[in-house]
């Protein structure tokens, strides 16, 4: 543990660079030039503020009027595929699908049952009554 400790604090200092001693807490340095260390993070800041505020824009015009559009789409596209499979059920009226051998096998039930994990009522065979 300790060794994880001492490599990640050698890490630390080796990856500093030495900034020349201010005065008080003016960012001038002792020699009376501007501290670039100083100058550096606050142009390192602004920087980040302007980037932060271009990302904030863009979702709020870009991405969330892209989503409710392509929400409402899908919406319409589900209604309508809905629409379609009651079309179907009462076209065929009473009459069941085909039983087919290879379709809906069970060779042992699942932990939980007979039906699967995403069984749906209105689209999938009930097994448990099946069996």
């Amino acid at each position: 543990m300790s060794f994880a400790i001492r490599r990640l604090v050698q890490r630390r200092l080796y990856s500093s660079t030495p900034v020349a001693p201010t005065t008080g807490g003016s960012g001038v340095a002792a020699a009376g030039t501007p501290n670039e260390w100083v100058a550096k993070r606050n142009a390192v800041q602004a920087h980040a503020a302007q980037t932060a505020g271009m990302w904030k824009k863009i979702f709020f015009y870009v991405c969330a009027p892209g989503l409710l559009v392509a929400g409402v789409y899908i919406k319409r596209v589900e209604d309508e595929h809905h629409a379609h499979m009651e079309h179907l059920k009462h076209e065929r009226g009473d009459e069941p699908l085909p039983e087919y051998s290879y379709m809906n096998k069970r060779q042992k039930p699942f932990p939980w049952g007979m039906n699967t994990l995403f069984f749906n009522p209105e689209v999938n065979k009930d097994m448990s009554q099946a069996a």
